[in-house]
């Protein structure tokens, strides 16, 4: 130890020495002359290109300080000298080299050495970063076509993986300048749906997250959509929930009702970020759009309004080009009540119905709330179920009653017997469909009740105008009557 310290206060005065002894300009000239016959190259990027930002030293660090195992993964020894940080948008600890620290890294067997300077600029009077990329010259055409682009790949995958997730709302007709972190801790490994339906759902979903080229390829804009339809109570919004989580996607979450017209609908949509899921929840009863075809009854106040045309463009439309891998959800209790044209294939890619509680779905709630696969009462819940429609949210709130699983179980046949013996409970798909009908008989009696007020309101303006006709012919023969005066 002593001699490796010796070793080591000699350089440091040997260097000093040669500082002084040796003029600046010498040793400028010196260090060009070893580089042109030196067999390495070195590549520098720096902070700023062009007068802006780098991406790509934005990237590099990201794929050298990733994370612990970025570092230690490397060739040589790990450098002595780290920086660690947490970012309140990431979800783990990022790591990086620290000021004239290097490390080498390995790509397709070749090393790479990786050096990471900063110094102080008086012109700027700031702090000045870049780093400096030293291999042999013969690598040239591998790390200019090869290992930068892996750099920039890597790091945006990077990133996506540890960022942490959004919950976009709409404020007075933008997108909140805050949104809160989304951690919801639904996935599909606790989401109670038909096993066959998630698997093919996770199925659709990673060939779309792995679609880029072929959707360049075919020329289609890289979007999915989906509808969610079923019952109230039966996992929609869980759904949702576990695809942003398996898709690691932000969710933009949008109440048409709060949308007064296409322009804003426009302007939200065209401000949504990739790699996202924009969610359009009850969009049977959120809004009531104005079909394109109705050019009857023409308002004498033609005001702004969202329109069905409006919804159209925004799904697959010419304003659905701007931006890609993003999904679409619209979820509704009564997809009967929907408009035929947003159900026309290629609009909503995938239709999907969250129905009643089966013995499959009830099996995995056993497991997510108690822990429990297999019990003597199951059997009994199979065949209850049969008889009666109980959604997965009514068996979830009889099973948080109690941590002891028998007397869950217990408290949920009970449930369930007091429905089936509840003649007001319905014990068929058939009352869904009765409830639906008498939605739409009253969805029918409010347009006629709208038909109607603006029948009245055009006629109360045709009423006006004839009072402004009038008015107009008196102060015309008033008028006259003055000038025959004087």
């Amino acid at each position: 130890m002593g001699a490796v310290l010796s070793v080591a206060a000699s350089v440091t005065i040997l260097r000093g020495t040669i500082r002084e002894l040796i003029p600046e300009e010498l040793r400028g000239y010196l260090s060009t002359l070893i580089r042109q016959y030196s067999s390495d190259h070195t590549m520098v990027v720096r902070e700023t290109h062009e007068e802006t930002t780098n991406h790509l030293f934005d990237c590099i660090t990201t794929y050298l300080g990733g994370g612990p195992l970025a570092l230690l993964s490397a060739t040589g020894p790990a450098p002595r000298r780290l920086t660690a940080g947490k970012n309140e948008n990431l979800r783990n600890l990022t790591y990086g080299l620290d000021r004239d620290s290097d490390i080498v890294d390995s790509f397709h067997g070749v090393p790479l050495r990786w050096k990471y300077c900063s110094d102080y600029n008086s012109v700027l009077q700031s702090e000045i970063s870049w780093y400096e990329l030293r291999f042999h010259k013969k690598h040239m055409k591998l790390v200019r076509n090869q290992y930068l682009p892996h750099i920039l790949e890597t790091a945006k995958i990077i990133k996506d993986s540890s960022r942490v997730l959004k919950f976009h709302t709409v404020r007075r007709e933008r997108w909140s300048y805050n949104p809160v972190k989304l951690s919801h801790p639904m996935t599909f490994e606790t989401l109670a749906m038909d096993g066959d339906e998630k698997k093919d759902l996770i199925r659709d979903l990673e060939a779309f997250m792995n679609g880029r080229e072929y959707y360049r390829r075919i020329g289609k804009v890289w979007k999915r959509g989906y509808l969610l339809h079923g019952p109230p109570g039966t996992g929609k919004s869980s759904l949702i929930a576990a695809m942003a989580n398996f898709l690691n996607y932000d969710i933009y979450n949008l109440n048409l009702s709060t949308v007064q017209s296409d322009s804003v609908l426009e302007y939200l949509l065209l401000h949504v970020s990739n790699r996202s899921i924009l969610v359009v929840e009850d969009i049977d009863c959120s809004i009531k759009l104005q079909n394109r075809e109705a050019g009857d009854e023409p308002t004498s106040f033609p005001r702004a309004q969202l329109t069905l045309a409006g919804i159209l463009n925004a799904i697959d439309g010419l304003l659905s080009c701007c931006g890609e891998e993003r999904v679409i959800v619209f979820t509704t209790n009564y997809k009967d009540l929907l408009d035929p044209a947003l159900l026309r294939a290629g609009r909503m890619d995938k239709h999907i119905c969250l129905s009643y509680c089966r013995f499959s779905t009830f099996k995995q709630l056993a497991s997510n709330y108690l822990g429990v696969s297999e019990h003597n009462l199951f059997s009994d819940i199979e065949k209850l179920l049969e008889q009666v429609n109980v959604t997965p949210a009514e068996v979830a709130g009889e099973l948080m009653k109690s941590k002891d699983s028998k007397a869950s179980l217990e408290g949920l046949i009970k449930f369930i017997e007091k429905k089936i013996s509840d003649p007001a409970s319905p014990k068929e798909e058939g009352r869904f469909d009765a409830n639906l009908s008498q939605v739409i008989d009253k969805t029918q009696s409010e347009l006629e009740g709208f038909k109607k007020e603006m029948t009245d309101l055009q006629k109360k303006s045709t009423a006006t105008e004839n009072k402004l006709v009038e008015l107009k012919a008196v102060s015309e023969k008033l008028a006259k009557a003055l000038r025959s005066l004087k």
